[in-house]
């Protein structure tokens, strides 16, 4: 272990060029430093320290820190194959956020800059939705704005949240957040809605226009138009101008047979109906957000074809999915041939980080060699990294592809 004085002396004769960079902690000798996260809970339980070489990993590219995990929404596409989870394992503690914060904050004075700089932004779900759960602390229910502002504050860094809608019972909380985004845009990357047809109520619907009850197909349509709608002019605000802080995450299958009801054609009918209902609500303010025309999100995109991955497979050929499954085994080949130090260099510097609700590291890389329509195939690679959450239950994986 470094002494003190040795760690002052390394941290004072840092040039400005180091401190300023993107992923400092790239740029150091960690060898000389190991040490300085002493004393930090994050990474001291008082047995053992999170090796610095740990942390320097976790901090290079980390985009996700998850508050909450599974969703309830059900989209029959789901990329992250995202199901519920037992209530008791739906989110993070409290004072986990807080003690993450406190010791990246409390490394970074340290340091003299801050560990995280370079990142662009932080997503605070990976596999689940912002209107289907709450946060909980030691002593009960905790506030999502909250937790979202004591993100920001002590991290710096402005935040990505994502939503498919919600019911009723969390409109509050939802216009809380939009107060707090609308209040604070530097504290906020980008407001994103997925829009579409895979949502489990438009699955209903589909499930009942097949079935011949035409009526209740309608019901759930309307149900959907009118949770989508909602989640837009809730935090309306944020989609205005011709550079807004808001978008659409508008998606639908490809045009193979069997994606009638879930491609194209069908996808602009859906939205043409959503906009409606906001144009209904909102009259003429509706053109103060000229991104969210149905000309504009409808015209046709590579982006809007979703991914062979997770439930989408279903929307894929037998022999387009066969494709991409033998790309992913090649992915794992070349895996496999690296040095366990390879690996770990090439996880640094080529996969996106997230830290789950249990404190547990995890990385999750492109697959390049896999043939996609849209996006890449994600691969998901342990880091086996812990860190030193009070609270860590055993949930499932961040769903992936393939693991290697």
């Amino acid at each position: 272990m470094i002494t003190p004085p040795a760690l002052n002396k390394v941290i004072n004769n840092l040039p400005h060029s180091v401190m300023s960079a993107d992923f400092p902690l790239s740029k150091i000798n960690l060898a000389k430093v190991e040490g300085i996260q002493k004393g930090i809970a994050l990474f001291d339980d008082g047995k053992s320290l999170v090796p610095m070489d740990d942390i320097r990993l976790m901090t290079h590219n980390l985009t996700t820190f998850n508050l909450f995990r599974g969703c309830d929404v059900g989209c029959s596409h789901c990329l992250k194959d995202a199901k519920p989870f037992p209530k008791d394992k739906q989110s993070i503690l409290f004072e986990d956020i807080v003690r993450f914060t406190d010791g990246i904050k409390a490394l970074s004075e340290r340091f003299g800059f801050n560990v995280l700089q370079g990142q662009k932004f932080l997503s605070v779900f990976d596999d689940s939705n912002s209107g289907d759960y709450a946060i909980y602390g030691l002593s009960g229910k905790r506030s999502l704005t909250e937790a979202l502002k004591l993100l920001y504050d002590k991290l710096r860094i402005p935040l990505v949240y994502v939503t498919s809608g919600w019911n009723s019972k969390t409109q509050a909380t939802q216009e809380e957040v939009a107060k707090l985004f609308t209040q604070n845009l530097q504290s906020l990357d980008s407001y994103q809605v997925s829009v579409n047809p895979f949502s489990g109520i438009m699955e209903n619907s589909r499930k009942a226009l097949k079935s011949g009850d035409i009526d209740t197909a309608g019901k759930f349509r309307e149900l959907y138009t009118d949770r989508i709608s909602n989640a837009i002019m809730t935090f309306f605000d944020l989609f205005k101008g011709e550079k807004p802080k808001a978008n659409l995450i508008y998606r639908h299958a490809g045009d193979y047979e069997g994606n009638e009801l879930v491609g194209e054609n069908e996808m602009k009918k859906l939205y043409s109906e959503i906009y409606e209902k906001m144009k209904k609500v909102l009259g003429d303010r509706l053109t103060e957000a000229p991104t969210l025309l149905p000309e504009v999100v409808t015209k046709f995109k590579k982006s809007h074809l979703i991914e062979p991955t997770g439930r989408a497979r279903r929307y894929f050929p037998y022999d387009y999915n066969l494709e991409v499954q033998s790309g992913l085994i090649k992915e794992v080949e070349k895996w496999d041939s690296m040095t366990p130090a390879q690996q770990r260099e090439f996880l640094r510097l080529y996969s996106m980080k997230g830290v789950d609700i249990n404190g547990k590291v995890y990385a999750i890389y492109p697959a390049i060699d896999v043939p996609h329509e849209n996006a890449y195939v994600e691969i998901a690679a342990p880091t086996g990294i812990q860190l030193n959450f009070i609270n860590r239950p055993n949930v499932p994986k961040i769903f992936s592809d393939i693991e290697v």
